[in-house]
């Protein structure tokens, strides 16, 4: 492989890095009073963006312009473009990577390279690129491509509520609950730290802590002085409007089958013992598509514009008289044991 000679850094990025900044100032011990900072230079102002007419470099007799530059930017970096020439550093360096490939260029030209075999199939397949980029550049007004984002972007409402329908399930409001509980973590356990406690001691402390709640105490005063939960206690060991499949299965059982505000015996799972009382549970009910109607737009765009640049590929293939030969998707037969 060859290897260039000068290293090029991609264009994209230049949009995405930043100048260097300064590092702070080594802090002052506190045994004796700082020197007094002498008075800080105004910092340089940033070096404005040259005029397209203005000259830039000489290659040979030929001038060569801010402009040229910017449209080179532009066809190499698309989107990003302006971002790399409103930062500074960034330009330049953009600049520097142009002027370098303006000399390389030429150097080639003068090498008389543009004969050879290699740079004809490699500019024959380049421009058939670049044919296929203009076609579908979605910035150039008019194009197929402009067109193609057009329609993808801009779905009408029996088509959002199609796609709605067919994809009912992911829109559809879950199973969800509210309920208090009060954890009595077992030692060992995840997240237990040195609170847990062995196994039967923790059952006895649940055991005891429920006679507590029949005789009157507040299930939320007392999850807030006991419960070894750090997700819940200081809301009382509120757990508010949660849909099911996020707790431990034997909770959750829990949740489904204990009466709304009724109390019940200790709940085990591998946390610790716990102490559940329901307050509300809300079953699965199907999505509002007026709630939901610009995340079906945002889901739906993509796979359209990809149906959409799929029919168009198809359509050309016809406009163009495009044929496959029989052969030319065909797996080669296994060979013979």
């Amino acid at each position: 492989m060859r290897k260039l000679l000068i290293p090029f850094l991609p264009l994209a990025l230049l949009a995405q890095t930043s100048a260097p900044q300064p590092k702070p100032a080594a802090t002052q011990a506190a045994v004796a009073p700082a020197p007094a900072a002498p008075k800080a230079s105004p910092a340089p102002a940033a070096a404005p963006e040259p005029q397209a007419s203005e000259i830039i470099a000489y290659l040979g007799k030929r001038s060569i312009t801010y402009g040229d530059f910017t449209r080179w930017l532009k066809v190499m970096a698309g989107p990003r473009a302006e971002s790399i020439r409103k930062a500074a550093p960034n330009r330049a360096q953009a600049m520097k990577q142009y002027l370098d490939t303006q000399v390389l260029s030429a150097k080639s030209i003068q090498e008389h390279l543009q004969n050879t075999k290699e740079y004809k199939d490699l500019a024959a397949a380049m421009t058939q690129q670049a044919r296929v980029r203009v076609l579908l550049d979605d910035e150039r007004a008019g194009s197929d491509g402009q067109k193609l984002k057009q329609k993808a972007e801009n779905p009408s409402d029996e088509e959002l509520q199609a796609y709605f329908k067919a994809n009912s399930e992911r829109y559809a409001v879950p199973e969800r609950f509210t309920a208090r509980h009060i954890l009595v973590a077992i030692k060992g356990a995840a997240g237990a730290g040195d609170k847990g406690l062995p196994e039967p001691e923790a059952k006895a402390k649940a055991e005891q802590l429920l006679e507590q709640l029949r005789q009157g105490k507040s299930f939320e005063e007392l999850a807030k002085e006991v419960s070894d939960d750090p997700g819940s206690k200081a809301n009382g060991g509120l757990y508010k409007d949660i849909p099911f499949g996020r707790f431990a299965k034997e909770f959750e059982a829990a949740v489904r089958s204990q009466e709304i505000g009724k109390l019940y015996d200790p709940v085990k799972t591998a946390f610790g013992y716990h102490l559940i009382l329901v307050e509300a549970r809300s079953p699965r009910q199907p999505g509002d598509f007026e709630q939901v109607k610009e995340t079906v737009r945002k889901q739906l765009i993509p796979e359209r514009r990809d149906q959409l640049t799929k029919a168009f590929l198809e359509q050309a293939k016809k406009d163009v008289g495009f044929r496959e030969a029989p052969t030319a998707l065909t797996a080669p037969a296994p060979a013979k044991p």
